[in-house]
């Protein structure tokens, strides 16, 4: 029993992971004019919610997650394809699937008593800690599922670290826009 909680913390921390690397390249690259379905779909709303950060609480269930429930739904499909068996690998998808519901919950007062109870607890993310990204220079906790790897990922200077690697490779790591920390 001990190894199938262990396992599902590991599932979490990697949804975790894979939203902030995510987010973290949003907020990077995401500028608008690039891709129009981008623009409509990710770059645009993006923008919009780091310049108002509430609005989220006033988009329905669908509104929040269409994205990453479609992205899941293609990752599934892959797994589903290459016939992989692992109940971690699918655990994985479905959580970071729900990865800005989470992010929605963050921002909201009002949520029902175990998300409370679990972001309490840092399990999800609470809205204290999700509450610094929304600060200039708007380089940190880009991780949006729990309160746990933030605090490593930019305690070790993760992000900073990433982007010097990058910017080796000739590759500009500049905030995209100004609502975002831009230049």
């Amino acid at each position: 029993m001990l190894h199938i909680i262990v396992d599902v913390f590991i599932c979490l921390l990697i949804a975790d992971f894979v939203s902030g690397l995510g987010h973290w390249a949003e907020d990077t690259w995401g500028a608008p004019g690039r891709s129009p379905l981008l623009d409509k779909w990710v770059i645009l709303p993006n923008i919009e919610h780091h310049r108002r950060p509430g609005q989220m609480r006033n988009k329905s269930y669908w509104e929040t997650n269409h994205v990453t429930v479609i992205l899941a739904l293609v990752v599934l499909g892959g797994l589903l394809a290459f016939h992989v068996n692992a109940w971690q690998a699918y655990l994985t998808v479905a959580l970071i699937s729900q990865s800005n519901q989470i992010h929605k919950w963050a921002h909201s007062q009002t949520v029902p008593f175990w998300v409370r109870w679990l972001q309490r607890i840092g399990l999800l993310q609470s809205v204290a800690h999700h509450g610094e990204h929304h600060k200039r220079p708007y380089a940190y906790r880009f991780c949006t599922t729990t309160n746990l790897l933030n605090p490593v990922l930019d305690g070790t200077g993760f992000w900073h670290g990433l982007e010097w690697v990058i910017e080796r490779c000739g590759i500009s790591v500049k905030r995209a826009t100004e609502a975002r920390g831009g230049y």
